[in-house]
């Protein structure tokens, strides 16, 4: 025999299940609202990108705080200057540019490009490459065929000698590239392209070293020629300026000579040719005395004077 028995619920009972629910709306609630808002850092440019109807919002520059739907998601990017480094030899961002000059040498051209992001015009950046890939598949890639056309009018030697030119006709070149692209020439402003360096083979280098090594030696060898036609020019002189000195005091001395040698034919009565030669008998005498490597022998019976001396009148 069954008994029927009836339980009441207690109006209390129902607390503990409207709590659960209060917190999971609570829980849902605050997950919503986390995944509606997002933050955008110092120098930062974001958009809203709704998957569901595919939109894209206005750009937001940071630093700022905004709201967007829970099922959208934000893509960010820096706004600043931004710098890719193509070089031959690491760090670097991409390797450097192999070019075939004009005269058929192979060169690795090291640049940086200088570039920012125009954030006005992000949405329509992110529309065309919503994975952000814009600098390698269009600003790398087009670096690297502007450099190798322009590197291909100049012969390896212009790569050296007008540097500078090359470097201008590179960024002029990949400039116009960018402003002639309907979508990259409204988003990113270039900023500048340096050309770093340009590596050339090591049989070219050394080639070049060489023949510089060369040039200096015939420079230093030609230096040194001109210094010594200038010292002999300058030993030729003070030859010629002591000739002239010694000259010039032969003369002098011959001068005094003839005045003595008049002067004592004039008051001894003897003509000037005696004079003359008895005058250079004493100097020859007198040179091999001072010598002192002569003999002198002296008569018993007297000499004879060599200038006979006028006579005396009277006793």
């Amino acid at each position: 025999m069954e008994v029927p028995v009836r339980v009441e619920r207690r109006r209390g009972d129902r607390g503990p299940l409207l709590a659960v629910v209060a917190l999971a709306v609570v829980a849902v609630a605050a997950v919503l609202a986390a995944a509606s808002v997002y933050t955008v850092g110092l120098g930062e440019v974001a958009v809203v990108v709704d998957p569901i109807t595919g939109s894209v919002s206005r750009p937001v520059l940071g630093p700022a705080i905004s709201f967007k739907a829970p099922w959208a998601y934000v893509v960010k990017d820096y706004a600043g200057v931004e710098a890719v480094d193509m070089f031959y030899e690491p760090p670097r961002d991409y390797p450097a540019v192999e070019a075939l000059t004009k005269d058929g040498v192979v060169t690795h051209v090291d640049i940086t490009i200088r570039y920012r992001i125009i954030p006005e015009k992000f949405d329509v950046l992110v529309k065309y490459y919503p994975r952000l890939n814009y600098e390698e598949d269009f600003l790398v890639a087009t670096a690297r065929q502007v450099v190798r056309e322009v590197i291909s009018n100049f012969a390896m030697t212009d790569l050296i000698e007008q540097r500078e030119r090359v470097a201008r006709a590179v960024e002029d070149a990949l400039a116009a590239k960018i402003r002639g692209d309907p979508v990259v020439g409204q988003c990113l402003e270039l900023l500048g392209v340096n050309m770093r360096n340009v590596k050339l083979p090591d049989s070219i280098v050394q080639a070049i070293n060489e023949k510089v090594a060369a040039q200096q030696r015939a420079l230093k060898a030609e230096y040194e020629r001109q210094a010594a036609l200038i010292q002999a020019n300058a030993s030729a002189q003070a030859a010629l300026i002591q000739a002239r000195g010694q000259a010039e005091a032969m003369l002098t001395l011959a001068r005094a000579q003839a005045e003595s040698i008049k002067l004592i034919a004039e008051s001894t009565g003897v003509p000037p040719q005696q004079v003359v030669a008895y005058y250079f008998q004493l100097e020859m005498i007198k040179q091999l005395a001072q010598s002192g490597r002569t003999t002198f022998v002296v008569s018993p019976t007297g000499v004879t004077p060599l200038i006979p001396l006028p006579q005396q009148s009277g006793g």
